[in-house]
């Protein structure tokens, strides 16, 4: 029920997007790529009038139990353990049926399904986009109005896809405040004080958390953006193999490194960006088995890294591939789980704190 879940949620959240592919289910558009592979190894292709039939099933339950937790939030009642179950000291189900989701799917509405971007969706579409929803309009909006400014840029060090988790001590970022009318708060050291205050105001907002305000003169802010791609950073990938991995592929891949890779520019995102062949190296990599399928992978790498692509290999255009590197073929590898550990940037940077001079 994962598939059928997640697609409710993007509806939910983006009711705008449409396409020939967005009407066919998940499993049709999976079973579709299956077939172009079984015609190259079999050298036949798919036909109405064959008496041949194959029987495709799907089967991925690493995020039931994420799913089930929060349907279990958002509708309690409607997923709960029995009297029975409690009472008796059963485990509680780890996944939902298709008949429960349908219970509840004309309830999922857009403000359950909301999450949490980076910067604000793309303004390209028809309809108005939903103001405030974003990290750098939570973290702008109170400044702007602490310091009466009329406009803001947020700046930050590198991004990721929705579903990455930042750990670590955070993204760093910078935001520039213009034509502030109330600037005497961070005059001297006021700025202390004023600036923990507004931390907590930022921080009393649900899903964000900054930490480390502080002020900076416009020549040391300006560096967060200068050599983005001599920046390194660390990341955990979860990851599940279809072909069991050896302990020995792993070491094989462990060797290699660090090496050069080329990346195209990832399918997902070629729509908005222009194609390129980027070089990027990947410094460290180290492997924890959790069976024969699963993984983690602790990865130190240049910035501009594409992770997931690195991965799975992005249908080739990622070489090599972390696929390649265990000797399998490529699409056998994928992510599960991404977090960003750390940003090898020093941020805010220790600096003596002068007066700043305002214009």
């Amino acid at each position: 029920m994962k598939t059928v879940n997640r697609e409710i949620l993007v509806s939910r959240i983006r009711p705008d997007f449409n396409g020939t592919l967005v009407a066919v289910p998940y499993k049709v558009r999976n079973i579709d790529g299956y077939l172009k592979k079984l015609s190259s190894y079999s050298g036949k292709r798919p036909t109405l009038s064959s008496d041949l039939q194959l029987m495709i099933t799907f089967e991925q339950d690493e995020s039931d139990f994420s799913d089930l937790q929060f349907l279990q939030k958002e509708f309690p009642n409607d997923f709960r353990v029995s009297k029975r179950n409690r009472n008796s000291h059963q485990e509680a189900a780890s996944s939902v049926s298709k008949q429960q989701l349908q219970q509840v799917t004309g309830r999922i509405n857009e403000q359950i399904a909301k999450c949490l971007p980076q910067s604000p969706w793309s303004e390209e579409k028809d309809e108005p986009r939903e103001p405030g929803n974003s990290v750098s309009e939570k973290v702008c909006d109170i400044l702007k109005k602490q310091f009466g400014a009329s406009d803001s840029r947020f700046v930050t060090s590198g991004r990721e896809d929705i579903d990455v988790r930042m750990l670590g001590t955070g993204r760093p970022f910078v935001v520039e405040l213009r034509n502030c009318r109330i600037t005497s708060p961070v005059r001297g050291l006021n700025y202390l004080e004023t600036l923990k205050a507004v931390e907590k105001t930022i921080n009393s907002q649900k899903d964000i958390k900054v930490n480390f305000l502080t002020r900076l003169p416009r020549d040391i802010a300006e560096k967060l953006s200068v050599g983005q791609e001599d920046k390194r950073k660390q990341y955990c990938a979860y990851c599940y193999s279809i072909l069991p991995i050896s302990d020995e592929q792993f070491a094989t891949a462990r060797s290699k490194i660090p090496l050069t890779i080329v990346q195209k520019t990832p399918v997902r995102v070629l729509k908005r960006r222009a194609l390129l062949d980027r070089e990027r190296t990947v410094y460290t990599m180290d492997f924890l088995k959790l069976d024969d399928h699963h993984f983690e992978v602790r990865l130190e790498t240049q910035a501009g890294t594409y992770i997931k692509e690195f991965v799975h290999g992005d249908f080739g255009r990622t070489r090599p591939s972390l696929a390649e590197l265990l000797g399998v073929d490529q699409g056998e590898v994928d992510i599960l789980e991404l977090d960003v550990e750390q940003v090898d940037l020093e941020w805010p940077p220790s600096i003596k704190q002068s007066p700043i001079k305002f214009r």
